[in-house]
């Protein structure tokens, strides 16, 4: 039997879908560290993950944030930008 096909992930063939910046396992018995806030912890769970580049990462963290009406601490927020 012979099988022919083009593989897809929402229209866009393999050779231009990059897994790794777009899908991540997520585990069900995350473990926190109490210490940091949870823009830290998030950061730290999406970095660890690998879910894209770090601008990415803040720039959809900044956004939410605003959306949600949260002013991150100074001292925090430049340390996420470094």
């Amino acid at each position: 039997m012979q099988v022919s096909g083009r593989v897809t992930y929402n229209g866009h063939g393999m050779e231009e879908f990059v897994a790794e910046k777009a899908a991540a396992y997520v585990s069900q018995e995350d473990l926190h560290t109490g210490e940091m806030t949870v823009r830290e912890t998030l950061a730290f769970s999406a970095e660890c993950q690998g879910t894209g580049d770090r601008q990415d990462l803040l720039a959809e963290l900044a956004r939410r944030e605003g959306e949600a009406g949260l002013t991150p601490e100074h001292d925090i927020d430049v340390f996420m930008k470094v």
